[in-house]
């Protein structure tokens, strides 16, 4: 059996010599690869504003994939929005934490991505750095590269005996950053299992083991890191298929 995992995508409107503006909702190819070659089925869950219609999305998959995208919303976690704050897109912020809240009822796998992991945190609670730059109390790394993704330019450490050291096998990784938003303080149930030296949240993960985030793009690392094809592959193979056995048995 194929584990299916829905991901969402983002949301962008543009101008159109044909029809003024055309509003378009995609997801990047490559999160849909990164899913298809460790042996997911990837499913696009569009934008939906009725709880029945995603419920019935999330009761055709076995695991959850929030990708990256805009910054989340400030209002969000009771702040106004810092000077530095970049696009944001309210109503799929709040689309994306009304699915999550669903799925989390349902105990269902999740992998945040980027802001993916940004989301999950906010809706369990939790608070972000609007700006790591401004805002952090330690002077920052570059966190916003300007070459290309398939290269990782930092260290990150990771917990000894988190989730994320199992998977990937080290309490040590090379990772890519294009993001100035960051976790702050975890949501409820959430743990901090890897940073940069200058103390930024790299990773998260729920203490029952059903939820990982990471602020890197592992997608775009899965030819050039090996390792980062283990954490699709864990996702789909352990923590979807596990998630699909329990459907199937009640």
């Amino acid at each position: 059996m194929t584990p299916i995992i829905g991901v969402t995508g983002c949301y962008q409107v543009f101008p159109s010599p044909l029809f003024h503006t055309v509003e378009r909702y995609y997801i990047n190819r490559s999160y849909l690869d990164a899913v298809k070659l460790n042996g997911g089925l990837p499913l696009p869950i569009p934008i939906l504003d009725d709880p029945e219609h995603m419920e019935t999305y999330l009761d055709m998959c076995d695991g959850l994939l929030l990708p990256g995208g805009w910054d989340v919303d400030p209002a969000l976690f009771g702040e106004d929005p810092h000077r530095k704050l970049g696009v944001v897109q309210p109503d799929i912020d709040r689309y994306e934490i009304e699915l999550l809240q669903l799925a989390f009822k349902k105990k269902m796998p999740i992998l945040g991505i980027c802001r993916g992991e940004q989301v999950i945190n906010v809706a369990k609670g939790g608070t972000l750095f609007q700006d790591i730059h401004e805002q952090s109390e330690s002077e920052t790394l570059l966190h916003q590269q300007t070459y290309r993704g398939s290269i990782g330019i930092h260290r990150i450490t990771v917990e000894e005996g988190s989730l994320l050291s199992e998977i990937l096998g080290s309490t040590e990784a090379r990772t890519n950053s294009m993001h100035h938003q960051a976790v702050k303080d975890c949501g409820e149930g959430l743990v901090v299992t890897a940073r940069t030296s200058d103390g930024i949240v790299e990773a998260i993960e729920s203490t029952d083991r059903t939820i990982i985030g990471v602020q890197w793009h592992p997608e775009l690392l899965i030819h050039t890191q090996e390792e980062m094809n283990g954490l699709f592959n864990y996702f789909i193979h352990e923590m979807a298929m596990e998630y699909r056995r329990g459907k199937c048995s009640t």
